[in-house]
């Protein structure tokens, strides 16, 4: 009897965003990750069931689309003197969750004046 490895590919070609790597001899997530200008984590989140201390020539790995398609749709929204969120969300027309979704600044919630958030383009702001 052979031993020999299956190895199943977990990348579903039809739901990632983005091109998918075919992984080569002597690749790791982090040289992976270079050459497509993304982050480990990133690809980490697209490819939970990757085994990264086991990849295997042949696994493939969905990469995220381009950066500059990822921004495609977004308009700066200067924050003005004595602003505050709420005010900001009330005239955009917007949750919360929507506006952090692509402005990390958000997490320590103060928003100061000259700040540049953001804002999609697919709905009418103000």
């Amino acid at each position: 009897m052979v031993n020999k490895k299956i190895y199943l590919s977990m990348c579903n070609k039809n739901s990632c965003p983005g091109p998918v790597h075919v992984v080569e001899p002597g690749d790791t997530l982090y040289g992976i990750a270079r050459k497509h200008h993304t982050r480990v984590r990133v690809l980490l989140d697209l490819n939970p069931f990757v085994d990264i201390y086991n990849l295997q020539p042949g696994d493939e790995i969905c990469i995220p689309p381009d950066r500059p398609s990822d921004q495609a749709g977004f308009r700066p929204y200067v924050v003005k003197p004595e602003e505050t969120l709420g005010e900001i969300l009330k005239k955009l027309s917007m949750s919360f969750e929507e506006l952090a979704r692509v402005n990390k600044v958000l997490s320590d919630l103060k928003l100061r004046p000259g700040t540049i958030l953001l804002v999609p383009t697919g709905k009418n702001y103000s």
